[in-house]
């Protein structure tokens, strides 16, 4: 059972730490959220944009046929697997309530969009038989799948099939593999990027001799974080004292690997864990750090982690908690959508799906407008060419792609703190913007 890895919701309030200068560059957004837009240097048609190779498709005519009339997305997520189904239903609500808003809309003229989401229990084992009902069912794209294994666990259908797999719901570094995976797209910032800033954040907080502990899940995010972290730590001059590894399907506290870290009584602890296991690991710390007297490291948890929902589970362990997001969860459209479809917590997910789907649709939209129109072809085309605002992104994030150049359509991310009594985030310094293109 894997659950979302990387989601990079919640909401900011008050700046913490902001006369603290870091290296960043801000971009500003070009337009008002929500909008396509055109970067300088980066049209949206250039005559040189990458575009896919189509001559190994086995349905050659269909990838270039328009699509006309409707349009299918599929997503796969936990529907029937307990605890996790509940932890990510908001995720699907938020998809489901943009595409209903895109239809009210006519966003995408002519076509009407439908979403048909299978439930593979947040097992990766189980992905592809849900993908391949979606696609026995006539989904033409599929986008949104929550969990870095089970995105994987698809990706070589899909490109095998030629179907767009379009905003994966993972910060798995692998999905950013245009040669590799031409038709499929990473929508979550890569936690190569996030190992980054929170290697610079501890330096600039703590100092650049503090100690760091890692623990990580044993899956493609949680290696790829700890060794992007190393790397980072080193370039930052920390230490790294301690390298954990617990399973990314349990969600039993880590009492050994906590105790492990503990004995080296690190300055810092940096883990990279999925859903609940991120208030696991963080109520059995509590445990072990209150028994150590003078202890009190400061810690990071993956943006996975980063709703209220999920550190409210660990209650006041989780108070103080430092991690990233690039989004904020409270717009009126979008908090007019969640009411109507009766989500009233658990927003920071929410907004992720609601991202998801606008990205989405911003794609649908940029394809229909090419010269080749609406196609599975134009489709990712459109994903490799992008430039676009979501509603939710903090100011001076924007999603950009350009082929092989910038395969990560969101690559900026704000740190944020989490108070448990309030159960919100607030700002730790700027923006940090340096890895946009």
């Amino acid at each position: 059972m894997t659950a979302m890895a990387g989601c990079s919701s919640g909401s900011g309030g008050t700046t913490v730490d902001s006369s603290t200068t870091v290296i960043a560059n801000h971009i500003p957004p070009a337009t008002s959220p929500g909008a396509v837009i055109k970067p300088s240097g980066h049209p949206l048609a250039p005559a040189d944009a990458w575009a896919v190779d189509t001559s190994h498709c086995a349905d050659n005519s269909g990838v270039s046929a328009p699509i006309t009339g409707s349009l299918v997305i599929g997503s796969v997520a936990p529907q029937s697997g307990g605890l996790i189904s509940t932890i990510y239903a908001p995720v699907v609500a938020g998809f489901q309530a943009y595409v209903d808003h895109a239809n009210a809309a006519g966003l995408v003229p002519g076509v009407k969009l439908g979403v048909v989401v299978a439930d593979d229990q947040g097992d990766p084992t189980l992905t592809p038989v849900a993908v391949n009902g979606l696609l026995a069912a006539g989904a033409q794209v599929v986008s949104g799948i929550i969990g870095t294994a089970n995105n994987l666990a698809v990706r070589t259908v899909l490109n095998n099939d030629c179907v767009p797999q379009l905003m994966a719901l993972s910060n798995s570094p692998r999905l950013g593999d245009v040669t590799a995976a031409p038709w499929t797209m990473g929508g979550l910032v890569p936690v190569t990027v996030e190992a980054t800033v929170y290697a610079n954040t501890v330096a600039r907080l703590n100092g650049s001799d503090a100690r760091v502990a890692l623990l990580v899940s044993d899956d493609d995010s949680g290696s790829a974080m700890a060794d992007a972290f190393v790397s980072a730590a080193f370039d930052a001059n920390l230490t790294v004292v301690e390298r954990e590894t617990v399973p990314a399907a349990s969600v039993v506290p880590p009492d050994e690997a906590v105790l492990l870290i503990a004995a080296k009584q690190p300055d810092v602890i940096v883990a990279s864990l999925v859903g609940a296991a991120c208030a696991t690991f963080l109520s059995q710390l509590g445990v072990v750090r209150a028994s150590i007297e003078g202890w009190h490291p400061t810690v990071y948890v993956s943006s996975g982690c980063a709703d209220e929902s999920i550190l409210g589970l660990a209650g006041t362990a989780a108070d103080g908690v430092l991690s990233a997001t690039n989004l904020v969860n409270g717009e009126p459209t979008f908090d007019a959508a969640m009411k109507a479809a009766g989500v009233t917590a658990d927003f920071g997910a929410a907004a992720e799906g609601w991202t998801a789907a606008e990205v989405t649709v911003a794609i649908l939209r940029q394809a229909q407008q090419s010269t080749a129109g609406l196609t599975r072809a134009s489709i990712i085309d459109a994903a490799r060419n992008l430039a676009f605002v979501p509603s939710l992104a903090r100011p001076g994030v924007q999603y950009t792609t350009n082929g092989l150049d910038d395969a990560y359509p969101a690559e900026s991310l704000q740190v944020i703190k989490f108070d448990a009594a309030s159960r919100s985030f607030s700002d730790v310094g700027p923006l940090v913007a340096q890895f946009e293109s």
